[in-house]
């Protein structure tokens, strides 16, 4: 009796659909749907923290980049040239990829592989916005000089303009006469990055 009860049980249990491993059609199209629903709420939000991070990153990066040239430059009693360059070391007010810092011993103002000492390099490459160095006189570079480590005559700002909807965040970094590294905001300072 016990035997033929395990029996039919064995076959009832095999009969039953609720018994199987795994989902059913319907339970993964519910389970993929209320994903879906997640992520699109949380997609914008996890965006603009991205956005935030980076331009914090940044920041941080131009200004070491410049206070480091402002140190070095007078230790060393040498000129130190500070750019942004997209690719090569060509130095260019419009590029965002890489900043860079180095002497310019051929004085062509752009950093040369073997001839030029590069003592700083910082990776920015910006997904979520462009960059732009404006220094006097139409420069694509500022020079900090050895003898008083300032960026006398060369003074100006790097603009961190958002070009994702996702990123709110504009500021300048400005370096003055006497080398004074300044964070600016936007709500203080307008970039005027929209022109």
């Amino acid at each position: 009796m016990i035997a033929s009860y395990r029996v039919s049980f064995n076959r009832l249990k095999n009969q039953n659909p609720y018994h199987d491993k795994g989902f059913n059609l319907v339970e993964l199209i519910v389970t993929v749907a209320v994903l879906s629903i997640l992520a699109m709420i949380a997609a914008p939000s996890i965006m603009e923290q991205l956005a935030r991070m980076e331009a914090k990153r940044i920041e941080g990066q131009i200004e070491n980049t410049l206070t480091l040239a402002k140190a070095e430059s007078y230790i060393r009693r040498q000129d130190l040239l500070v750019c942004l360059s997209n690719s090569a070391g060509r130095c260019h007010r419009d590029s965002y990829k890489t900043l860079l810092l180095f002497s310019d011993k051929n004085n062509n103002k752009n950093f040369d592989i073997g001839i030029d000492d590069l003592l700083a390099e910082q990776i920015l490459n910006p997904k979520y916005s462009t960059l732009y160095l404006r220094v006097g006189n139409n420069r694509h570079y500022t020079k900090f000089w050895g003898d008083s480590g300032s960026p006398r005559g060369h003074f100006g700002h790097i603009k961190y303009c958002p070009t994702s909807t996702y990123s709110q965040t504009m500021y300048q970094i400005s370096f003055n006469q006497v080398g004074r590294i300044t964070y600016k905001p936007n709500e203080s300072y307008p970039t005027d990055c929209g022109q």
